[in-house]
């Protein structure tokens, strides 16, 4: 399948694959689908996420959202997993379209054929584009690392707590929880 030269935001959305790929810094990048531990991991995060957003009416949660990080080039991102405040975003004003701007917190999960070099490159976007924080899930080593603008990664195991911070005020579960062992 040939595809029409594809370099905004609003072309890609205008294709009727859009939900195939990423546009990064003006270039077309297939996004390749997830597997079945991948989809888990972001059904049980998203559903954590979820629930407490949710219950203490922060925002909005979403799977699979393109948001453009930036102009002029575009870059559009569909993190794993995000979450944006009710305060920048309120739940009823989410656009049809991808969302202009980053999440407060953009979640990753690692595929087996992800690079780690495309992985930082993503999340650099995030961070770059004015993310809070992002969240690495590696399901190989079953660990998650924060990504935080000016602050070191922190790599937690099992037995540590993920802790939503000022980002997702009150939000906290297991690590061990993420991958379904509590």
């Amino acid at each position: 399948m040939s595809l029409p030269p594809i370099t905004t935001a609003e072309a890609l959305y205008a294709h009727p694959d859009h939900e195939r790929f990423e546009l990064v810094r003006g270039a077309l990048r297939v996004a390749e689908p997830p597997g079945g531990v991948h989809g888990r991991l972001a059904t049980r995060l998203a559903y954590l996420l979820h629930a407490h957003v949710e219950r203490h009416r922060l925002g909005t949660v979403l799977v699979e959202a393109g948001y453009v990080l930036a102009r002029g080039p575009d870059t559009v991102r569909g993190p794993d997993i995000s979450y944006v405040s009710k305060a920048r975003i309120p739940p009823e004003q989410i656009p049809e379209a991808f969302i202009p701007g980053t999440p407060d917190l953009a979640v990753e999960i690692v595929s087996p054929d992800d690079r780690a070099r495309e992985v930082a490159e993503q999340v650099a976007d995030y961070l770059a584009a004015g993310a809070h924080v992002v969240w690495v899930v590696d399901p190989r080593h079953h660990c998650v690392e924060v990504h935080c603008t000016g602050r070191p990664v922190v790599r937690l195991g099992a037995d540590d707590w993920l802790d939503g911070e000022a980002v997702v005020p009150g939000f906290r579960c297991e690590v061990a929880e993420v991958f379904g062992r509590t």
